[in-house]
């Protein structure tokens, strides 16, 4: 049989999938609005595309400690059988195909895809780690259980807070607003083939845009392991759930100062076709959507002599982002990643 494609997350250090087909789209958290007359399992409701779409606090929802919510959380909206629900997952990780062999419906247990209605549908083995296998239908109808359709929006100005957007501060809160505002702007304005997909990420002090397209993950970097008689650029290795990642720092040929002495704590993972790198930055803000019209290609003279990758340039917020053109610097550029050794 062929392999099926899971989407693979995590709720703290707990590793989860979901068969990719019913992940409809993948957001970094936005302002939520609360709802008095649903569980407590439901963080919060969305106006999404002119519909109502109930957030399932999914920590909570499978047992797991609660936890405040944080900007680095993601929704992952998934569609099953006309039903539709949010869930705040902690990491997403990488889309990946599994074998049927590698996963197990059957253990001493009777709660393992016994019913329509188990929540875990099965276990999976991928590299050195068991991923609990979600079951959709059991999402979609716990979500419809704890989120009946009538129940309507809390709004902020009845005097009551806002639970949600309470466990924030205030230049937070305005991150959470401005996510939520792009997701409805773009769903009620634009041709979605119009639309880029950008990371914004946080170089020597400068705001950077990253086309999502070749983005596989945002990682933490554990361990780095030096590699002797290499450039300055290469920072090392490190282990990546048995994968072995090369750091690469691209300061120096976007004309930033070099990083400090400290190593690195965030990466970009990107992949491009056989090429896999991880490019350390100082931090990852935000996911954003942009019409092609919105970005300013940068000018010639400059292009050429002293920002050859960068692609243009945007607004974010009240400042100008940068458009990196991270393919072209690993592939073609002065920086160019030889994994044949």
């Amino acid at each position: 049989m062929n392999s099926t494609s899971y989407l693979l997350f995590a709720l703290g250090d707990t590793p989860y999938g979901l068969a990719a087909e019913v992940v409809q789209e993948i957001f970094l958290l936005p302002a939520l609005t609360s709802v008095p007359e649903v569980g407590p399992e439901v963080v919060g409701v969305l106006n999404l595309r002119g519909q109502l779409l109930p957030v399932l606090n999914l920590r909570l929802f499978l047992g797991h400690p609660t936890q405040p919510n944080s900007l680095g959380q993601a929704v992952v909206l998934v569609q099953h059988r006309g039903q539709r629900v949010g869930l705040v997952v902690d990491h997403i990780q990488n889309v990946e195909a599994i074998a049927p062999h590698s996963i197990t419906t059957t253990l001493e247990t009777p709660y393992i895809g016994n019913t329509e209605h188990s929540l875990t549908a099965g276990l999976a083995q991928y590299a050195d780690s068991v991923i609990i296998l979600l079951n959709p239908a059991a999402l979609v109808q716990g979500a419809a259980d704890v989120a009946p359709a009538g129940a309507t929006p809390r709004a902020e100005t009845e005097g009551t807070a806002n639970r949600f957007m309470a466990q924030f501060e205030p230049v937070e809160q305005q991150v959470l607003r401005r996510r939520a505002a792009e997701l409805a702007q773009l769903l009620a304005t634009e041709n979605a083939s119009d639309q880029s997909a950008l990371a914004i990420v946080s170089l020597a002090g400068e705001q950077f845009a990253l086309g999502l397209e070749t983005v596989h993950e945002f990682t933490n970097v554990s361990q780095v392991t030096p590699i002797p008689c290499c450039p300055s650029h290469i920072v090392g290795n490190m282990n990546l759930r048995g994968e072995i990642l090369t750091l690469i720092d691209v300061r120096r040929f976007l004309n930033l100062p070099p990083a400090a002495a400290a190593p690195p704590h965030k990466a970009v993972v990107m992949r491009l076709g056989s090429l896999v790198a991880g490019v350390v930055v100082d931090d990852v803000f935000d996911v954003v959507y942009v019409n092609a019209l919105e970005v300013a290609v940068m000018p010639t003279a400059v292009h050429s002599n002293e920002t050859p990758y960068l692609r243009g340039v945007a607004r974010y917020g009240d400042t100008m982002m940068s458009l990196l053109d991270l393919p072209t610097l690993l592939t073609q550029g002065e920086l160019v990643v030889d994994q044949s050794g």
